[in-house]
């Protein structure tokens, strides 16, 4: 009964650290995301992408030396569709950064496990609660009543936004069948390939866009290195969390990143919730949260490790 007591006790204390990391982790990407959103008339959101992803290719590659795991080129076919995904996700994410409130930008991106368990039962035949139907019917009715979109022009970043959160949960489900592989070669493999597309993008598909403010003061190019930092970071601190607690109370926490979100977008931008905004978010804050702890019930695959926010 003794050691009993005390394995409670440690598991406790575990999700404790767990949450304090996860919330941590909340508000290195809520920071990430304003640095971006406040570069989004001074240089191209392509060119703020690769910043933020060659500082974890950099970083991953130290620690890949560091730690002599292998530098994979080759792969499996499931690591280039996570890394491949996962380009387009970050690029889909900072798309939607420059042209929408950062709030929105991480409650829409937000919805990820909402379709990682869709995409497992209409994919992989998994059963799922009846019940996350209508939380993925809740969340989109919550983007909705949140944006009241117009389905014109305007509208589009709403749609690359929704779209980046069906493309991370491809990226999830892609990391299950990576588990034989090391964490960091995953993140290395992903990060170099990252980079490379959206430096592709930002120099040969920008379409006559302009890279960067030739008004801007070199200056400003301090705060983008502290961006791929906080990113870097967020990620290292979530997965850490995720690594010490347990899976569906951790990724609850990390709803967190809404709230540190709005926070930004009130105090640099005075940007407050209108009644609409506020019932939509709570929709679509409700429906993940759902649709997250029915995973008690469904034996989910173990692809929470990444970030939601690429």
């Amino acid at each position: 009964m003794a050691v009993s007591k005390t394995q409670t006790i440690i598991v406790a204390e575990d999700n404790r650290q767990a949450a304090l990391e996860m919330i941590a982790a909340s508000l290195a990407f809520a920071t990430m995301g304003c640095i971006a959103h406040a570069f989004r008339d001074q240089v191209t959101w392509s060119m703020v992408a690769f910043i933020r992803i060659v500082v974890t290719a950099i970083m991953s590659l130290l620690m890949l030396h560091f730690r002599r795991a292998p530098f994979l080129v080759v792969g499996t076919p499931a690591l280039w569709w996570r890394s491949i995904f996962g380009s387009v996700g970050i690029l889909c994410g900072f798309y939607a950064l420059s042209q929408l409130p950062i709030t929105d930008v991480v409650t829409i991106m937000s919805t990820t496990p909402i379709w990682v368990t869709i995409m497992l039962a209409v994919v992989f035949r998994q059963r799922i609660p009846v019940a996350t139907w209508g939380y993925a019917l809740l969340a989109l009715a919550g983007v909705y009543i949140m944006q009241r979109p117009s389905f014109d022009a305007d509208s589009l970043p709403i749609g690359i936004a929704l779209f980046g959160a069906f493309v991370v949960a491809t990226v999830k489900i892609s990391l299950g069948y990576c588990r034989n592989l090391p964490p960091v070669s995953i993140v290395t493999h992903y990060a170099i390939c990252a980079s490379i597309v959206s430096l592709f993008v930002t120099f040969v598909v920008r379409d006559g866009v302009i890279v960067l403010n030739p008004e801007m003061s070199p200056w400003f190019w301090l705060w983008l290195v502290p961006m791929g930092l906080a990113g870097t970071v967020g990620q290292l601190f979530m997965t850490g969390a995720y690594g010490k607690g347990k899976t569906n109370t951790v990724a609850l926490v990390g709803i967190s990143q809404i709230a540190f979100a709005a926070i930004y977008d009130a105090v640099l931008w005075q940007r407050y919730f209108d009644l609409p905004k506020l019932i939509g978010v709570v929709m679509i804050t409700v429906a993940i949260a759902a649709t997250i702890s029915a995973r008690d019930k469904t034996p989910l695959p173990k692809t929470d490790r990444d970030e939601a926010m690429p």
